[in-house]
């Protein structure tokens, strides 16, 4: 009898650890919340109904050792598929929890000073002069500042209202060092091309932006919600506040089974909130974090976007790889940089069109791609919501699902959102009770024209733009709304191709943003203005518009009351002026129009701004001074590089 004992507890080992998986694997399923409570008491009663009969099986069986020998595979067999189902899901859910749970918004800035200057430490900036832009970003110009006050308190600053300003005080020693978020120095790279080269960093900091807790509380397993879906082409750490190359809307209506992609040009023109509202290039918005292009956007297409989720371009070569790569249908043949932006040919990327399984690096390269002529940035818009429905199919697969674990351990890294763990695993719950086949539609924005415009961002330079079509807004409007259409998605018939006609009502009424500047009003725009908004109801309201702009020390001209500043000259034909005498008028438009001199005549509404002498005075700048009479608007980038 003890010789029998002896030769069971082998047996009794197994049992315990088969005992241990089991309450391990049940505690597991209900953490993560994702399996209805039904379907779950079903597992837990028949994982302990194993585990029980294991016990019976132990207690009663005779010792042969042929029945031995199999007990011992079965238990080991259960121990290990349960511990790797155990091990999955909290590896699920602890990739889960980080990518909900800390969303955080970093702020990198540096201080820069001349590459041959003598200063090397923050103490040798003592008594001497560091350049900020209060106006382009107070919270990184207050927290670099507090961390130099802490090392030096004889530091005198200097307030200018935008970098590129900055930057060229910095080079003609009007200041010795500059205060810039990192991010800000990608922007002045395209205007200053050695600036790596003409400065050099002193310190680094990093400040986090205090982010808003979520206030949408739909329950998104039965209610239609949006995700806007950043891609960052800086770095590989997605709490760091970059610019935006991606721009994703991702429509999805759960009850339906519906969902649509919006792929937003990354040039757009559309208001920066954290500018004032004013015009800017959606890319710029992702300076100020995610949170603040959802509300850019939101301005522009009068919708509600519920959360964000920010990716950067290297975590799409981990996902791919991680699930094994994609298959995608390439439309066109192209060679493109990799990831590191290579121009070395055994670095490029080379694919040719039709169906393929693409690789981390090649998804990549086919996602930035958009050199081709007549394929351009329409087509690197398209591509990328291939690869993303890609992705998308690749995890509903068989194959895509022995994947989960490595997808998990890549996005817990690279992938962060505000969406909360509960709304994931309230969506996730009802997907798994009601397994349905899913309609994946995309919407391309291609109604809008091209232009030469300045951005709040970047008020010293014009960029080239892109201006929305009232059609764009619509189409994006229209999507959003059929969303709430209370009828059945198979009786209704929509036409994404088509330009739908309809009347877009904001909050305010307006049938566009009167912060919203589209393609409809590119005849009536100055290269040299920046905007803040268009009343279109009523042109006697452009005071309000004017007072934002002197507050930000800038111009904005109102399409039908244009207010510009001019520099001061002699008319050279009296009667053309409309002064009674040769004595210089008091102007009507309040003094505190930011302009300079006391001499000054500014008219209320210009006859004609194309036929007024001389151009406005340089934003941001209160300085006359010889100028061209006509502007020299400097042509649209055509050299196929990424512009600003």
């Amino acid at each position: 009898m003890r010789s029998n004992k002896l030769h069971k507890w082998p047996d009794w080992i197994e049992w315990i650890l088969c005992t241990l998986v089991s309450g391990a694997l049940i505690f597991c399923l209900y953490r993560l919340s994702m399996l209805d409570l039904k379907i779950m008491i079903a597992i837990a009663g028949m994982l302990i109904a194993l585990d029980l009969i294991f016990l019976v099986l132990l207690l009663k069986r005779k010792q042969f050792k042929w029945t031995s020998v199999v007990f011992r595979i079965v238990l080991l067999v259960y121990v290990l598929a349960a511990g790797y189902g155990t091990y999955t899901l909290n590896n699920t859910y602890n990739a889960l929890n980080d990518i909900t749970s800390s969303v955080q918004s970093i702020v990198k800035i540096d201080l820069l000073t001349k590459s041959d200057s003598s200063l090397n430490s923050i103490e040798d900036f003592a008594n001497k002069k560091i350049g900020y832009s209060n106006s382009a970003d107070s919270f990184a110009a207050s927290s670099a500042m507090s961390e130099i006050n802490t090392q030096t308190a004889t530091v005198e600053y200097v307030d200018m209202n935008d970098y590129q300003q900055l930057y060229e005080k910095l080079m003609n020693n009007g200041i010795d060092g500059l205060i810039i978020p990192h991010n800000r120095i990608s922007l002045l790279k395209e205007e200053y091309k050695n600036i790596s080269k003409d400065t050099k960093t002193i310190e680094s900091f990093e400040a986090e932006r205090q982010i808003k807790p979520v206030s949408s509380d739909i329950d998104i397993s039965r209610k239609p919600f949006v995700v806007y879906l950043a891609g960052i082409d800086e770095g590989d750490d997605p709490s760091i506040d970059a610019r935006s190359d991606v721009n994703i809307l991702v429509m999805v209506d759960p009850l339906n089974n519906q969902m649509t992609t919006v792929s937003i040009p990354r040039d757009s023109y559309v208001p920066n909130p954290a500018l004032g509202n004013g015009s800017d290039k959606l890319t710029h918005l992702g300076n100020d974090g995610a949170l603040n292009s959802m509300e850019g956007i939101e301005e522009a297409f009068g919708i509600d976007i519920d959360y964000f989720a920010k990716v950067n371009f290297q975590s799409l070569i981990h996902i791919v790889d991680a699930i094994g790569g994609v298959d995608v249908d390439v439309k066109i043949d192209f060679n493109e940089q990799d990831e590191n932006r290579s121009f070395k040919k055994s670095d490029k990327i080379y694919l040719k069109k039709g169906m393929q399984t693409l690789n981390g690096k090649e998804a990549l390269a086919y996602a930035r791609h958009r050199k081709t002529a007549g394929y351009g940035t329409t087509g690197r818009e398209n591509a990328q919501q291939q690869i993303i429905q890609a992705i998308m199919k690749k995890l509903t697969t068989a194959e895509g699902i022995t994947h989960i674990n490595d997808l998990m351990n890549v996005a817990s890294k690279y992938v962060a959102t505000n969406m909360p763990l509960s709304s994931i695993q309230s969506f996730v719950s009802k997907q798994l009770r009601d397994v349905k086949p899913w309609s994946v539609d995309s919407i391309t924005l291609k109604g809008g024209s091209d232009a030469t415009l300045t951005t709040v961002s970047m008020p010293s330079t014009p960029l080239s733009c892109y201006l929305l079509s009232p059609g764009d807004i619509t189409k994006v409007y229209n999507a959003y709304q059929r969303m709430f259409d209370t009828s059945k998605m198979k009786d209704f018939k929509f036409d994404l191709s088509a330009n739908p006609k309809c009347t877009i009502k904001y909050p305010k009424d307006q049938d566009i943003s009167e912060y919203m500047i589209t393609s409809a009003d590119a005849d009536r725009l100055n290269p040299y203005s920046v905007y803040y908004g268009i009343d279109r109801v009523d042109s006697s309201n452009a005071q309000v518009s004017e007072q934002r702009a002197q507050n930000n020390n800038i111009e904005i001209v109102v399409p039908q009351a244009p207010v510009y500043e001019y520099v001061p000259v002699a008319p050279s034909v009296p009667e053309d002026t409309g002064n009674p005498g040769d004595n210089t008028t008091t102007p009507s438009v309040p003094d505190d129009t930011g302009n300079t001199g006391d001499n000054t005549t500014t008219p209320d509404v210009p006859a004609d701004p194309g036929t007024t002498p001389d151009v406005p005075v340089d934003p941001g700048t209160d300085e006359g001074g010889s100028v061209p009479s006509e502007p020299v608007v400097p042509p649209a980038d055509s050299s196929g590089q990424e512009t600003n």
